[in-house]
């Protein structure tokens, strides 16, 4: 019941988030660093043998991360090339989720450009990392998709069924994706348009919904008393 209400504001976000995303990687002067990025990803992806290592330890590590943000004690972490697990004392959804909303390795980038640019010019690098940023939000969102559209993971299950998890996935990944674009660039986005865009796009599936099953609810009360 939850994952059906929620679906019109995952669906709102979707939306919005791939219409910000259009009208900002079309400035493409501005975004071509992050494009150029995502786009030397690609064929790593697709076409060369993948060594699952490194998506083992963001995922790994971003349960861990979310544990203690959480307040549950991380007892034992385990990585290996193609698997892992954390062990942990408790586990919420948020901690069975995030390595599917996060995308690790592009945070970490963009720490490590906001942590140095306290202590130097980093503005003849920023380009530089704008193009790491595409590079590892491409990681992310192919290999989250890869995941979401093969066998149902036990995460997502535990998290609270997989319709309930695979909309939750799809909305934390719209907001970070908006969020990621803003702090990339600040004078392209608007999240106040963006926002005010969810809530729109949100109703209006609401109200389709709305008339959809009242439609169908008063359809099936005519038949059940003929």
């Amino acid at each position: 019941m939850l994952a059906l209400m929620i679906s019109p504001l995952t669906a709102a976000a979707a939306f919005a988030t791939a219409a910000l995303a259009y009208s900002a990687l079309a400035r493409l002067q501005a975004a071509f660093p992050l494009l150029l990025g995502a786009a030397l990803y690609c064929p790593l992806h697709f076409y060369l043998p993948r060594n699952r290592f490194f998506y083992v330890l963001a995922h790994e590590l971003s349960h861990a991360l979310a544990a203690l943000a959480s307040g549950v004690k991380v007892r034992k972490i385990n990585i290996g090339r193609n698997a892992g697990f954390v062990t942990l004392n408790a586990t919420n959804a948020f901690i069975s989720l995030a390595p599917y909303f996060i995308p690790f390795y592009a945070l970490a980038a963009g720490l490590t450009y906001w942590v140095a640019a306290y202590f130097c010019d980093m503005s003849p690098y920023r380009s530089f990392f704008i193009g790491a940023t595409g590079f590892f939000l491409a990681f992310h969102l192919l290999n989250t998709g890869d995941i979401l559209t093969g066998p149902v993971q036990s995460d997502l299950k535990k998290a609270g069924g997989v319709f309930f998890s695979v909309s939750i996935v799809l909305l934390f990944n719209s907001l970070c994706l908006a969020l990621a674009l803003k702090m990339i660039f600040p004078d392209l986005v608007s999240l106040k348009s963006y926002a005010a865009g969810i809530y729109s796009v949100t109703g209006i599936i609401a109200g389709w919904l709305f008339a959809a099953a009242s439609y169908l609810f008063n359809t099936a009360k005519i038949y059940l008393r003929s």
